[in-house]
């Protein structure tokens, strides 16, 4: 998933760090041939970003309450195993959003599991339904119409015409969305999707699932384990929801998220300081951090050699640098540019050197010329899955309650939904039971500090699935990455079923600010 997570934009950036090289889709090393499967049809792929591998698509009933009726189609890549001839099934990935197109996982593979398990799966990456190439979801007919309301819309809405400007954009755009996303707007639930896993785990073959979902893929993963539980072989879910939380009560779930992100932002502050040499920003990093906050509130600030600098360009700035501890370092510096350009401090050639870089909608990625499928799939989904207030007119006394706890990012994270005020009421959803005890132990993976699924969520998905076993990274990010510790035990639950002791952590292998 690059990274916006507090608007429209989330589904570009939220969602997991995995997803961000999902969309960043690399022609790949090694060429699939096409095969064939049970109810699929492989050919090799024709798009230039997944050459060599293999695609298909497959229908699935838009409403599963009429199987035999109208359907919509889902699009999968596939990385054949390795080692055909030891070959154990099939591995589905999920990178996040929700709105995260899931076929480009499949380019990067071999950054998600080790060769062993390369050798002994098929790696099937698919985009949900309504996503990417998938039947997708769209809310209006040209990029430019999208445009025009995320215009009238602030990450940060600080004064009162600010904030009616981003309600009233989000209310028409909800109305864009009804007006031409057309009848699959009502089926986009994460209870769909778990459905349509099972109908693709059955079409390769596959008596069981095995499945690796991050962020938003964490909650398809424990619906799928909670629908099928009889059909789990391996399921891993890595940088976690909190499942009854998300889909019961999505504002205190919306509140808990903005206070990751300001444990993480925290934690980054502290390293900085701590790293001294190798951190650009080092210095006292939370006063300085705050002063730059704190004047951006006050409105935008216009350099001759910068530009305009606002809250909206920091805030979607600091939140997206908090995913991947390997931009920590150009993070700092970045920062340090920012403060000393407003404060003084700053040369020309510094100041020539770095831009802060400036929050816009994310495009994602469709099928034909609209750009922002990723973003209204976004909102298909957790406006469907979980219920927020219908009165808009209670956001702005939310936001100042979320603010106070978290003062960099309630805010955001209070308006990130406030189109589903008037989203059609959806009854198609799953919110629980949660506990339902799977033919195999699901893997629950999470680092300490990760901003947008916070650790504590993956203590309470441990705790309402009927059987789940946490595995723990000791760092920073959102979910897990840099860590050899990880990814053998990844080898080993895939490949074997076998399971960490519990209790057992792993270490991150790359700190937050190497030394040079």
């Amino acid at each position: 998933m690059s990274v916006t997570p507090f608007h429209r934009r989330v589904s570009v950036r939220a969602g997991a760090a995995l997803a961000l090289l999902s969309a960043a889709l690399a022609v790949p090393q090694a060429a699939a041939a096409a095969s064939p499967s049970t109810g699929l049809r492989w050919a090799a792929c024709t798009e230039e970003e997944l050459l060599g591998f293999d695609c298909a698509t497959t229908p699935v009933p838009l409403d599963y309450d009429k199987p035999h009726g109208a359907t919509t189609t889902i699009a999968l890549a596939r990385r054949p195993a390795g080692d055909p001839a030891h070959k154990i099934g099939t591995i589905f990935v999920n990178p996040g959003g929700p709105g995260g197109a899931g076929r480009g996982m499949v380019t990067v593979a071999d950054q998600i599991v080790a060769p062993d398990v390369l050798a002994r799966f098929d790696i099937v990456g698919f985009d949900p339904r309504g996503i990417g190439a998938s039947d997708p979801v769209e809310c209006f007919k040209t990029d430019a119409e999208a445009e025009a309301l995320y215009e009238q819309m602030k990450i940060v809405p600080l004064s009162r015409a600010e904030i009616a400007s981003t309600i009233r954009a989000n209310l028409e755009y909800t109305r864009g969305c009804v007006a031409n996303a057309g009848p699959l707007l009502e089926h986009m639930s994460t209870l769909n999707v778990a459905k349509d896993l099972d109908r693709l785990r059955l079409a390769v073959g596959d008596t069981k699932i095995n499945y690796i979902g991050f962020s938003y893929g964490t909650l398809i993963g424990a619906t799928y384990a909670n629908l099928f539980p009889s059909q789990v072989r391996a399921v891993i879910i890595d940088g976690n929801v909190d499942p009854d939380q998300r889909t019961n009560r999505r504002l205190a779930n919306k509140f808990e998220r903005a206070g990751g992100f300001e444990l993480v932002l925290s934690a980054f502050l502290r390293e900085c300081d701590k790293a001294t040499t190798t951190c650009a920003f080092t210095g006292n990093a939370r006063a300085k951090f705050d002063r730059l906050r704190d004047r951006l509130r006050q409105g935008p600030a216009t350099l001759p050699e910068l530009g305009t600098v606002t809250i909206d360009d920091l805030t979607d700035f600091i939140s997206g640098s908090m995913y991947n501890v390997a931009d920590w370092p150009d993070t700092a510096a970045t920062l340090q540019f920012a403060y000393d350009a407003l404060f003084g401090g700053a040369t020309a050639s510094t100041l020539a050197a770095r831009t802060l870089p400036k929050a816009r909608p994310g495009p994602g990625r469709s099928a034909d010329a609209y750009s922002y499928n990723g973003n209204d799939s976004f909102l298909a989904v957790n406006c469907a899955d979980a219920p927020l207030p219908r009165n808009p007119a209670l956001y702005p006394a939310i936001a100042e309650a979320f603010e106070a706890a978290s003062p960099t990012f309630g805010r955001a994270e209070a308006f990130g939904e406030v189109a589903c005020a008037n989203w059609p009421r959806i009854a198609e959803r799953y919110h629980g039971p949660w506990n339902k005890r799977t033919a195999k132990t699901v893997l629950v993976v999470n680092p300490t500090y990760d901003p947008a699924t916070r650790y504590d969520f993956a203590v309470r998905m441990t705790r309402e699935l009927g059987n789940a076993r946490l595995l723990t990274l000791d760092g920073y990010g959102h979910t897990t990455r840099y860590s050899a510790c990880i990814t053998g035990w990844y080898s080993r639950y895939l490949i074997d079923g076998a399971l960490p002791p519990v209790g057992t952590r792993c270490s991150q292998d790359l700190a937050p600010f190497p030394a040079a």
